[in-house]
C-alpha cells in the first residue's frame, strides 16, 4: 500500500519547530539591564552628569556629585524598564524609573529617567 506524502504537513511541522526554537531561544537570552545602563550619562537639554552603578555592589546613582544608595526593585525586560529605590537626603525612600529607549535599528539606546515627577532624556556622556 502506498501513502501519499503531503508536503504541506512537513512544511507546517518545520515552521512550528522553527518557531518553537525561536521562542525558547529568546526566552533564554539573559539581558543584564543593570550592566547595560551602568555608566556615565548626561541630560540632553541641560548640564550635569548622572553616574549609574547598578551592575556592582554597592549600587548607587550619582547625580551632579551627590550619591544616592540604590536598590533595584523591579526589572521589566519586556518594556526595558527598571524601578530603582533610592534613599533621599531627607531619609525618605523614593522609587525612580529608568527606561531604555532603543533607536530604530536596536543597536543603541537613550534613557528616560523619571524622578520627582519629571522625566529627563539621558545620553551616554561621551556622546556630546
Amino acid at each position: 500500500m502506498q501513502q501519499n506524502l503531503n508536503p504541506s504537513k512537513y512544511i507546517l511541522a518545520a515552521a512550528g519547530l522553527l518557531l518553537f526554537f525561536l521562542v525558547v531561544g529568546g526566552c533564554g537570552s539573559d539581558v543584564n539591564m543593570e550592566a547595560q545602563i551602568s555608566g556615565k550619562w548626561k541630560p540632553v537639554k541641560e548640564n550635569g552628569i548622572v553616574d549609574i552603578n547598578l551592575a556592582q555592589d554597592p549600587k548607587s546613582l550619582m547625580i551632579d556629585g551627590h550619591t544616592y544608595k540604590a536598590v533595584v526593585e523591579n526589572v521589566d525586560k519586556g518594556s526595558s524598564t527598571m524601578q530603582v529605590k533610592v534613599e533621599t537626603d531627607s531619609g525618605k525612600s523614593e522609587v525612580w524609573i529608568i527606561r531604555q529607549v532603543w533607536d530604530d535599528n536596536g543597536s543603541t539606546f537613550k534613557l528616560a529617567f523619571r524622578r520627582n515627577g519629571t522625566t529627563k532624556t539621558l545620553v551616554p556622556a561621551e556622546r556630546s
